[in-house]
């Protein structure tokens, strides 16, 4: 299985010195916008001429980026970030090893991957913070209140609630990814079989495709408390052998008892109602009696 995710391919290469090296960039990182190299000696309790013998190597690797100002200062590159993630999953006997690239999206990247029993699973790596900061924080309610951020803790915080609010759902028989680790910003999940709606050009029966969706959107809500926030054609995935779907991306679901629920839902389906009828001809109830079946 041919490698794409750089680090991965460095990964093995690196030494147990320059892995905590590197962790104490990221645990500085959550104090500010560099990691001091002096304190990144005193927190991981090595000689400060070794520090800047790892750092040098992290660097040259591009698993940091080094920063000259009023202190001489390190932060961490999106490889270094996937590097301590994956050490973890591999730590955990969760993923042994990474292969290619199955797609590249705005606020994630998704790889095929194997665990340790040699079965193929998937990776979902969060790149929430690769976009702008300021629209990351204006659409994310997880940032409310967080006065410093980098894209590397938007990315946790995103990855930590996605799997969060599916653990909640798992074995409960729903068209929902199979969790089977986390990590930082990574997800390990089964393989989803089926191309994202917007691609599907004659699904078997769309009616009753989107009967589905308000079924699983109703049991959302009525049986787990939760409305998924981002249900749009690019998060429901259709295999068209099986004609079956499955709903994907959950950082942005919340509580009904989120004061805008209900909001998010009417978004959600009047979005949704409009693609199936511009794609598909299919003439529905108004969303609003659509809602009204879900929540009551």
């Amino acid at each position: 299985m041919p490698i794409s995710l750089r680090g991965a391919k460095v990964l093995k290469d690196l030494s147990n010195e320059e892995l905590r090296t590197l962790h104490m960039v990221e645990t500085l990182l959550k104090k500010g916008e560099y990691a001091p190299k002096e304190k990144v000696a005193d927190y991981s309790g090595y000689r400060e001429k070794d520090v800047d013998l790892y750092l040098s190597r992290l660097n040259k690797l591009k698993l940091t980026r080094r920063w000259t100002g009023q202190f001489v200062g390190y932060t961490l590159t999106l490889s270094g970030f996937d590097a301590l993630a994956l050490n973890k999953l591999y730590i955990d006997k969760k993923v042994y090893g990474v292969g290619r690239s199955s797609g590249v999206g705005k606020e994630s990247d998704i790889y095929y991957a194997v665990d340790f029993e040699d079965n193929e699973v998937m990776l979902k790596i969060n790149r929430t913070g690769r976009a702008s900061f300021k629209k990351v924080k204006r659409k994310r309610d997880f940032l409310e209140g967080k006065f410093h951020y980098s894209m590397f803790s938007v990315a946790e915080i995103a990855s930590k609630r996605e799997y969060e609010n599916l653990l909640k759902l798992q074995g409960q028989n729903l068209p929902i990814p199979v969790l089977k680790g986390f990590n930082r910003h990574m997800i390990v999940m089964n393989i989803i079989d089926g191309v994202e709606l917007v691609k599907v050009q004659y699904p078997k029966k769309p009616i009753k495709l989107l009967e589905k969706i308000v079924e699983f959107a109703k049991t959302l809500y009525q049986k787990y408390n939760l409305v998924h926030a981002d249900l749009t054609e690019y998060n429901i995935l259709y295999d068209i052998r099986k004609d079956s779907i499955t709903i994907i991306d959950f950082p942005q679901a919340v509580s009904t008892e989120h004061p805008e629920s209900v909001n998010l839902l009417r978004r959600d389906f009047t979005h949704l109602l409009d693609f199936f009828g511009k794609k598909w001809s299919i003439t529905t109830d108004e969303v609003e009696t659509v809602i009204d079946y879900i929540i009551k």
